[in-house]
């Protein structure tokens, strides 16, 4: 008999809750709830609540079928030998009621037979019920299951994350009963990919008719979708694609009243994506992604399009933003040393002076760009602005071969006014301190002892051994510089060996260092022994 204070259901569901993690079980806790649940009549109840919360796949529920019933084919796929009479689906049904959250992956689906899915679908009840299921993360995109998904679909689904799905008609056809089938939900993602007419109507039609979103992850949201997701008090997430809202309405657009935790938005082409902020003004969130999914075939993007987007985004988003990340899918494509060497790809001060209005910024995520053309003054200008920065990504994730203009002096600057910083993407032109001033602006700065990685993407170097004892004065607990270097030929002469230069530089920091580490054992000791 247990003590008398583990009676109460209300105690030993918090006690047994502490051996599921994150709502994610391991063989040894799901080993530990289904003991706890044999021990006594006390146990039974709540271990098994916490044991069948969170369940992967069908085959549990099949499990429970009576021996005889399902087996394990030849092939290693689950089936069933005949179907299961009501009074055999009443032993699964009585743990089925219990699951809360579902996961179905590929490989789960995969492990079943035709008989399996037949029974799930048409069986007796209550087979497949499950009468208080919240949360349902569906990853499978074949049309063949979107039956079997239907028939899980029930007004208890709060959360529901479909796998990113390219469209037909099946598909269309359920996100199309969602509404009515879930009016609850309030956590949805699904990708769905397509830019037709069909495809935006669609999701318009699911997202319109919940009222209680709080995370919304989808594919085109036409502008009768965006005006009902602004006008949500409950939103505080918003991830979706756009081809530019062209069917708004002259003088309306749309008004987001709520504050946001994060806002991402894909466009295919950076024209598109400044249309779409042109178009939606004052947005309130803390964390912003903009992702351009299509460039030309040899630069990342389109320099004359850069400057406009950048004013647009300023004017869409509210001063107090927190987070800020402008990318390209074509990233990392390998694109051609003319492109990379072209000097019109680089963007002056000017472009990116719109954003020195966010002055709350402590996540900045301008690594694509090409910021050849921004010097020592500017980037001065712009970490004063910018004091909160934490982390700063600025032109160091593309393979530009465009000579920079900042210097060593620009890092001081950064580390200078951005107190915070722990981690910096940056190229610059590395060479060692000669003239008067930068000397004197160098001794007096205030180091920074939070860094010991950084990234200087494509940085021509001079002299290491200089460049590498004025990064340990600068960032003592420097260990480690990451350069951005990819496998081409043909480099521009004040990139050539540029990557052996800097493995030069990590090794004369690891005995910089080493010899810190050793200093401060020993000044210690040799004040004992004078003491």
């Amino acid at each position: 008999m247990p003590h008398i204070c583990l009676l109460p259901a209300e105690t030993l569901l918090c006690i047994f809750a502490t051996i599921y993690d994150h709502e994610d079980l391991t063989p040894i806790s799901r080993t530990t709830l289904a003991a706890l649940a044999r021990t006594c009549r006390t146990f039974k109840e709540p271990a098994l609540d916490i044991l069948w919360k969170h369940v992967y796949g069908f085959k549990p529920l099949i499990s429970c079928l009576p021996e005889g019933v399902g087996i394990n084919s030849m092939q290693g796929n689950f089936t069933l030998k005949r179907t299961p009479v009501i009074r055999e689906c009443n032993i699964s049904g009585q743990y089925a009621q219990r699951i809360r959250h579902l996961t179905i992956e590929s490989t789960d689906l995969d492990v079943m037979d035709d008989r399996v899915v037949q029974t799930l679908m048409f069986g007796p009840p209550p087979t497949l019920l499950l009468p208080n299921l919240r949360r349902l993360d569906w990853g499978d995109s074949r049309d063949c299951f979107i039956p079997l998904l239907r028939t899980l679909l029930r007004p208890t689904i709060s959360s529901l994350s479909l796998d990113d799905w390219k469209p037909s008609f099946a598909k269309s056809g359920l996100l199309a009963s969602l509404r009515g089938r879930c009016p609850s939900i309030r956590t949805f993602s699904c990708l769905y990919w397509g830019n037709s007419q069909g495809t935006s109507d669609v999701i318009r039609e699911t997202v319109c008719g919940w009222r209680e979103l709080v995370d919304l992850r989808t594919g085109i949201l036409n502008a009768q979708a965006l005006f009902h997701v602004a006008s949500l008090s409950s939103l505080k997430s918003l991830h979706f694609r756009t081809c530019g809202l062209d069917d708004i309405q002259p003088n309306l657009t749309p008004t987001f009243t709520c504050q946001l935790n994060d806002v991402s938005i894909a466009a295919p082409t950076s024209s598109v994506l400044t249309r779409l902020l042109r178009n939606v003004h004052s947005i309130p969130c803390r964390s912003v992604l903009l992702c351009v999914e299509k460039t030309g075939a040899e630069l990342p993007y389109d320099p004359l399009d850069i400057p406009d987007l950048i004013v647009s985004l300023s004017e869409c988003f509210l001063p107090d933003l927190e987070q800020l990340t402008v990318e390209f899918d074509s990233q990392f494509e390998g694109f051609t040393i003319e492109g990379l060497t072209d000097p019109l790809s680089a963007l002056d001060f000017d472009v990116f002076a719109p954003l020195l209005s966010f002055g709350r910024l402590t996540i900045l995520d301008l690594s694509c760009f090409c910021i050849s053309a921004i010097d020592d003054d500017s980037l001065k200008i712009m970490a004063q602005s910018w004091p909160q920065l934490e982390e700063f990504y600025f032109g160091g994730g593309i393979l530009w071969l465009v000579p920079p203009s900042l210097t060593f002096i620009g890092l001081v600057h950064l580390i200078q006014h951005c107190r915070r910083l722990h981690t910096i993407q940056m190229p610059f032109h590395a060479s060692s301190i000669n003239s008067d001033s930068d000397f004197e602006l160098f001794s007096k700065i205030v180091i920074n002892k939070n860094i010991s990685s950084i990234d200087v993407g494509v940085s021509p170097i001079a002299d290491p051994f200089a460049v590498a004892f004025q990064l340990h004065t600068l960032l003592p607990n420097l260990t480690n510089v990451l350069c951005l270097f990819y496998d081409t030929v043909n480099l521009p002469p004040l990139f050539q060996n540029f990557a052996d230069k800097w493995t030069t530089v990590n090794e004369f920091l690891e005995v910089l260092t080493t010899g810190a580490k050793m200093t401060e054992k020993i000044v210690p000791l040799e004040y004992s022994l004078l003491v």
